[in-house]
Formats: structure tokens, C-alpha cells, sequence
């Protein structure tokens, strides 16, 4: 009799209590604020709880030549023309990146991106006894970036024709990648590898407005990198035949101006202008002083400003699923002194890629 009634009881508080609501974790969440398909309204940071892993891919192609006076023999100049050397260079850089985003609370975001970097770079004196190209080939892990948005500001009208976002960053450089070319000795056509990596850690204290109008929006972002540790150890030192030389990066103001058109619910067409500032960069010898390279000499035409021009085709299918891509050119004033170096020294030219983002 007692375990009838136990067992009555139990059932009747089963029954008693709501039902345990049960969902996918492909679905929104109930902690989870609601995501706009439409490019234009949306903040400019992932959302509460929303997760949101990504994949990139780029290629960039520069064409310019080596100075053989130089002592960078992996070096040039962009305002020289090729017959003038004698010795045209040809530059590939094919990057990927996988990265994630987590929305930890309505107004801050945490995000880290894992490159892969391969790159193949040639200039006419590497060529076998036929006349053959020989370039160099060399790819690995890039510099991996960590960081964090928080959202200072966050406002909509109630039909949602007009929204703005303000947030403001930072962003960790860590030295992952490979800074090394490996042995001088045998020249620099000997050298057997690519650069994947600046060797020196960085942060990028950033800010970033949005600007929603209708269908349009206008997007600005303000940055300043700076490089405290100021190694780099891969220059050519030419009394030894070796690599191991110093280099104080600089520092980076960057800076761009996006405006986006959503002429589809689905589908949006953004248009960027970039604008990036680089102290000097100076090089010598392998140190102890302190701070780094404090004797170190400037390299001519390191600083200055320099500006690209992106276009880019958004497509988001749904709530879950997006992809980007763009096509970017550099409209002027770049000048190149340390090739292939792409993370301190971007190459001019143009460069294609995509992105594709699932959000869930």
C-alpha cells in the first residue's frame, strides 16, 4: 500500500510540473538577442550568446623588382621601373584564416583568428641553367590575433530605419609565425623559405562608428598599433653571412570609411577607402641595449601614407549562414622596403578574397 502511494505520488508530480522546453542548438536561444538579416541594421557587435566561427581566404599579386645595391636584397622599390635592374619580382601571398566570436554579454564580444600563410616569391635571377623560373615557396602558421570589442553605444528607432553602434577594442598580435628565412650563406637566392610572420608582438587599441540610414550605412574606423618589443630577426647582415639582425618595426595609425547599400534584403554592396600611416622603420645590429635598437639607423621611405580601395558583395542567406567577396587595390603612396614581409611591409598591388561566417 505504502509503495502504491509513493509511486502515485511521484507520477503526480511529474505531471504537475510544465513541460521542459527542448530545442535545437542550431535555433536562438532565449538569452539570445535577435539578429537582423539585413546588413545595414546590424550592430557591429556578433550579439549576446551568438557564437559565430568564420573562414577566410585571400590572394594577393604584386609585381616590382629588387635593388641589388641594397643591402635587403629581399627589398624594393616601387617607383623604379623593372628595366632599370634589370631584375623584376613577382609576389603570391595566399592566406587563411579561420576564426570564432563569442558574444559574451549584449556589449562585449571576444574573437582570436588562426592564419595560414603561403607564399611564393621570384624575381628574375632565380632561374635554373635553362632559363627556368625557380621561385621560392613557403607556407605555415601566420601571426595568430586575439582581442576584444566592448559596445560603448547603441541606439535604434523603433521602425528601424535608423540605428548607429559605436564600440571601441583591442587587438593582440602574437609572434607565431615564422620570422626566419633561414642561412644567408650561398646569397639571397639560396634563402629556402617564405616569411609567415612579423616575429614581435603588437597591439591595436581600435574604434569603430556605424551609421544606419534606411538602406544606407556609413561605417568609420580610427586604430593605432603599436610594436613594443621591437624584434624582428630575420634581416641580412653582410660581414657574417647571417640573418640575425634587428629591426624596430614602428608603429601603425590605420584608419577607413565604409559605406554599404542594401539594395536587397539579402544581398548589399559596401564600397571601403583604407588609410594607413607608418612611422619609420630602422634596422642594426643584434643588441643588448636597452631600449631595442635605440642606435638603430631609418630606413629611407619606410613612413608615410599609404591608401587602398576594397569593394565587397555581402550575401546573407539567413539569420545563420553569410558570405563575403571583395576585391582591393592600392590607389597610391605605398612604398615597399622590406619584401616579402607582408605584415610590416605590405606589398603594393591587388588582392581577391572571401568570407564565409556561420552564426549560430
Amino acid at each position: 500500500m505504502r509503495s502504491s502511494s509513493i509511486t502515485f505520488a511521484v507520477v503526480a508530480l511529474l505531471v504537475s510540473l510544465p513541460a521542459v522546453a527542448s530545442a535545437s542548438w542550431w535555433q536562438p536561444h532565449t538569452r539570445q538577442e535577435a539578429i537582423p538579416i539585413a546588413e545595414v541594421e546590424r550592430p557591429l557587435l556578433v550579439g549576446k550568446s551568438w557564437l559565430v566561427f568564420d573562414l577566410d581566404f585571400s590572394w594577393k599579386q604584386s609585381r616590382s623588382h629588387f635593388l641589388a645595391e641594397n643591402a635587403a636584397n629581399v627589398g624594393f622599390t616601387e617607383g623604379l621601373h623593372f628595366e632599370k635592374e634589370k631584375n623584376e619580382g613577382q609576389w603570391n601571398y595566399r592566406r587563411w584564416e579561420i576564426g570564432m566570436t563569442w558574444g559574451v554579454s549584449r556589449s562585449f564580444d571576444l574573437y582570436a583568428r588562426i592564419p595560414i600563410v603561403w607564399g611564393s616569391v621570384w624575381n628574375n635571377r632565380m632561374v635554373d641553367d635553362e632559363g627556368g623560373r625557380v621561385p621560392i615557396h613557403g607556407a605555415g602558421l601566420g601571426d595568430v590575433q586575439a582581442g576584444l570589442n566592448f559596445q560603448a553605444l547603441r541606439t535604434q528607432s523603433e521602425d528601424g530605419r535608423f540605428s548607429n553602434a559605436l564600440t571601441v577594442g583591442l587587438d593582440m598580435r602574437m609572434p607565431t609565425g615564422a620570422e626566419s628565412p633561414g642561412s644567408y650563406i650561398g646569397g639571397p637566392n639560396n634563402v629556402p623559405t617564405i616569411i609567415t610572420g612579423a616575429g614581435t608582438w603588437g597591439w591595436d587599441f581600435n574604434a569603430r562608428f556605424k551609421q544606419q540610414i534606411a538602406i544606407l550605412a556609413l561605417e568609420v574606423g580610427l586604430g593605432f598599433e603599436w610594436n613594443p618589443t621591437n624584434t624582428v630577426m630575420y634581416l641580412v647582415e653582410d660581414v657574417e653571412n647571417q640573418f640575425n639582425q634587428h629591426l624596430d618595426a614602428g608603429d601603425r595609425i590605420h584608419g577607413d570609411v565604409g559605406v554599404t547599400v542594401q539594395f536587397f534584403e539579402n544581398l548589399a554592396l559596401r564600397a571601403d577607402v583604407l588609410i594607413d600611416y607608418r612611422t619609420p622603420t630602422r634596422w642594426g645590429a643584434t643588441v643588448n641595449s636597452f631600449p631595442a635598437c635605440k642606435e638603430c639607423e631609418v630606413i629611407p621611405n619606410s613612413s608615410g601614407l599609404w591608401m587602398d580601395l576594397r569593394g565587397t558583395l555581402m550575401a546573407d542567406f539567413d539569420r545563420h549562414f553569410a558570405l563575403n567577396g571583395y576585391f582591393e587595390y592600392t590607389l597610391g603612396g605605398r612604398r615597399n622596403f622590406l619584401w616579402p614581409l607582408e605584415d610590416i611591409s605590405p606589398s603594393r598591388g591587388w588582392t581577391a578574397g572571401g568570407n564565409f561566417s556561420v552564426r549560430f
